[in-house]
């Protein structure tokens, strides 16, 4: 557990050390860095941070609000680990919030969101760091939605959840080809720039449902 290479990532801190913490440990999950059933040690990740007990406890009650650990009397924290159903179960929750804040989003989606959005494309067309890759995907999607921070917020947890299932394989080129086609991408944000919500919210459901079976194969349900 290599927290301190993410750590250094997100410096400078300026946030509360329970935030920076949770956020450190969260992007640790959602790379598969911390896989299912593992312990989670106050005293290794206070060192590894330095920082004291006080925000590493306040850290696990946020990921176990956000269903990333479950926290046991006289055991401590704990990553949880989805089944096959629960991880069916999210995603399915995922592509109703994600097309319902597409839908939301569009009647009055600007000029300057859909820039944005191809600003974001070319990005991610050019990025061959498959982490960075997945970072720049979930910010396409998120400059093209309703700005509800309650429903984007459910969205993030959605994808945290599930992610942590596929970004280890994100090196196995069938894996990036199936996820982060730019075609698919782009074909999103013609539709939003033509106002057609159903074209792009049916190109949405597909990518997401193809999302879906992908990380249904994935070996870290067995």
């Amino acid at each position: 557990m290599d927290l301190k290479k993410i750590a250094e990532e997100m410096q400078p801190r300026s946030m509360a050390a329970r935030d920076w913490v949770f956020q450190v440990i969260r992007t640790a999950l959602v790379r598969g860095e911390l896989p299912g059933d593992m312990p989670l040690r106050q005293d290794e990740i206070s060192t590894a941070l330095s920082v004291s007990h006080i925000p590493v406890r306040e850290a696990f009650r946020q990921l176990e609000a956000q269903g990333l650990v479950r926290i046991y009397p006289n055991r401590g924290a704990v990553v949880t680990k989805l089944s096959c159903k629960e991880l069916s179960d999210v995603m399915d929750t995922r592509i109703l919030l994600e097309v319902g804040a597409l839908r939301l989003a569009l009647p009055h989606i600007t000029e300057e969101d859909l820039a944005r959005a191809r600003e974001l494309l070319e990005l991610f067309s050019k990025e061959k760091d498959p982490i960075k890759g997945a970072e720049l995907n979930l910010k396409l999607h998120f400059s093209l939605y309703d700005d509800n921070q309650t429903l984007l917020s459910l969205i993030d947890q959605m994808h945290a959840n599930v992610d942590r299932y596929i970004t280890p394989f994100f090196g196995k080129e069938e894996v990036s080809a199936e996820l982060y086609t730019v075609d698919e991408h782009s074909q999103i944000i013609s539709a939003c720039e033509s106002k057609d919500t159903e074209l792009a919210t049916a190109i949405l459901r597909t990518h997401l449902q193809r999302t879906k079976n992908l990380l249904l194969k994935s070996p870290l349900l067995n």
